[in-house]
């Protein structure tokens, strides 16, 4: 009597561990059935979506500096926190998947401003006691952490949108402890909720939809704050301009050249999977 792949049937004639020979077993073995393979230039634009959210946070810290240092006028802060405003309706408008009840959304909006302004001299006055080291090194650890749990468009279990944004407004909130100025520090505090909250998507339906003006707006955003890095320190720019040449183009290559040599086997010994019906 043949063998029969079915395990509720006693078949005396062959061991427990019998599983048709080498034949059948390696007849159903199959290689590289789930694998994504990916372009190099589809590679590159993911990567450009990764510096894109790095240069916009060095770009953050850029302003404080030279406002907190009066090295820029604050009309530019000004113009800054009004980009933001004209982006943020430009996101409500035209970017956002689904419609928004702007009754209600509006209210919230005008509701969050208020309390922000309202507690703005709180929230300056909150760290004043602490160190500026120690407020520069928490800061800048905060910003590592939110950018390491940021949403960039590929799902993991180490993407948190609460991580990611609470991190980020814990950074700039130690900032705004050095400022002097209440309204400088509400609008920090706005460009900061704004480029936490809503940046991610933001960034990820402008990519979907005006891909080129995306791509061009970036290599903006790196220009602008190597440029800005380079006035602090020329070594921490000359690293950021490497470390944009190496994630952008290099990690992109490594990738798709190493694809080739990868090989993932599926058989008879996978975990089963129930169908779902349609």
């Amino acid at each position: 009597m043949a063998w029969q792949k079915i395990l509720y049937r006693r078949q005396n004639e062959y061991a427990d561990n019998y599983s048709g020979g080498d034949e059948q077993f390696l007849s159903e073995l199959r290689k590289n059935q789930s694998v994504v393979r990916y372009e190099y230039w589809e590679a590159v634009r993911g990567t450009i979506i990764l510096m894109c959210h790095f240069d916009v946070i060095s770009l953050y810290f850029a302003l404080f500096f030279n406002i907190l240092h009066k090295n820029w006028p604050s009309q530019i802060l000004d113009a800054v926190f009004l980009c933001v405003i004209i982006a943020y309706i430009f996101f409500c408008q035209i970017l956002a998947l689904k419609q928004l009840d702007k009754k209600n959304h509006g209210r919230t909006l005008v509701t969050l401003i208020l309390f922000g302004y309202a507690f703005t001299p709180v929230i300056r006055t909150l760290t004043t006691s602490i160190s500026t080291d120690t407020i520069y090194a928490v800061s800048i650890i905060s910003a590592i952490i939110s950018t390491i749990f940021h949403d960039y468009g590929v799902k993991g279990p180490i993407v948190s949108y609460p991580i990611s944004m609470s991190s980020g407004l814990c950074s700039a909130i130690f900032l705004l402890s050095r400022l002097e100025n209440n309204w400088q520090a509400f609008s920090l505090l706005v460009i900061a909720f704004a480029l936490h909250s809503y940046a991610s998507e933001f960034r990820l339906q402008m990519f979907a939809k005006f891909p080129q003006t995306s791509q061009l707006i970036s290599l903006i955003f790196a220009g602008f704050s190597t440029f800005f890095m380079c006035q602090f320190s020329t070594e921490l720019a000359i690293f950021w301009t490497f470390l944009h040449i190496f994630v952008v183009f290099i990690c992109p290559w490594i990738l798709v050249r190493k694809q080739s040599a990868k090989c993932t086997i599926h058989g008879p010994w996978d975990e089963a999977v129930p169908l779902k019906s349609m």
